[in-house]
């Protein structure tokens, strides 16, 4: 008796630690799953290819929307770049970008893709005009009102150019 409840714990205590899943291995992507990854998501070969941003949001964070992303290649850019936040936004997503897993051979950069009462689900990076472009995703069910806008930045990194 006591050996079948030994064994009979066992085997579910196994089963429950065994990964279980239906789906593909990007079920997050599009939905503003921005966990890094060891895994470079770009082929050889491929172009230029981007890894999806890291979104970073606050209420009343200030700023002002621009697709036209800005190289933060150091402290002192970040800095600049943030005085324009209100102190806790600001001191927010200079944290965020001290996260940011860059690549070398590539460069940090940051956009302002909303100012409104949503949160976008992810954002889409690319070149263009000889610059980096960063499009917020279209919010599925925008909502009707709100107290206060929400501001969110993108950061990302992205091949730098020479």
């Amino acid at each position: 008796m006591v050996m079948r409840r030994i064994l009979g714990t066992t085997i579910l205590l196994t089963a429950l630690a065994l990964p279980v899943g239906c789906g593909s291995d990007d079920a997050g992507a599009g939905r503003g799953d921005r966990t890094p990854s060891a895994v470079d998501p770009c082929d050889e070969g491929a172009g230029d290819c981007y890894v999806a941003p890291t979104l970073v949001s606050g209420t009343a964070g200030g700023g002002e929307v621009s697709r036209r992303a800005t190289e933060l290649d150091d402290a002192a850019a970040v800095a600049a770049y943030v005085a324009e936040f209100s102190d806790s936004f600001a001191a927010k997503v200079t944290r965020a970008a001290g996260r940011v897993v860059i690549p070398e051979g590539n460069t940090l950069v940051a956009a302002v893709v909303s100012i409104g009462c949503d949160v976008p689900p992810g954002a889409d990076v690319t070149r263009a005009g000889g610059g980096i472009e960063i499009t917020p995703q279209k919010v599925p069910s925008p909502m009707k009102e709100c107290l206060a806008p929400v501001t969110t930045v993108a950061l990302a990194p992205v091949p730098a150019t020479s």
